[in-house]
């Protein structure tokens, strides 16, 4: 009897313990907020190709892509690459810059809620991002 009630506490730890990675896909995740900045009618979007372990998207200006990986409590970044056009708008540029940088090799803690997808750093939100 011990040892079914021992194996049955076991699998309840195991099934509680298993998150499951949310899905990222299927959405278009336009930028809404980048570190304390609100954005209105940003061109900014990624979308993952979960397969694929891929993202793509707009950085402002330029297309961006790289691969990203993806647990339960994590979101990592890596090998962000974007074509290079200039920026007309001097502020659009200095965002594009600052996303690139915030993206590139950086893994964050994320929430997914509905349509809104949060990345956080040290429990601060970074960029936020809504769903379409």
């Amino acid at each position: 009897m011990r040892g079914k009630i021992t194996l049955g506490l076991l699998f309840l730890m195991a099934c509680t313990s298993l998150k499951k990675v949310p899905d990222l896909g299927g959405l278009r995740w336009s930028l809404v907020q980048l570190q304390n900045e609100k954005l209105d009618s940003s061109p900014v979007y990624v979308q993952f190709d979960t397969s694929a372990h891929r993202f793509s998207g707009n950085a402002g200006c330029n297309k961006v892509s790289g691969n990203y990986t993806a647990t339960a409590k994590t979101l990592t970044f890596e090998e962000v690459i974007s074509t290079r056009m200039a920026c007309v708008d001097t502020r659009a540029n200095e965002r594009e810059s600052q996303l690139l940088r915030l993206l590139n090799n950086h893994t964050y803690a994320y929430d997914i809620n509905g349509a809104t997808l949060q990345l956080k750093d040290s429990g601060k939100v970074i960029l936020q991002f809504k769903g379409f």
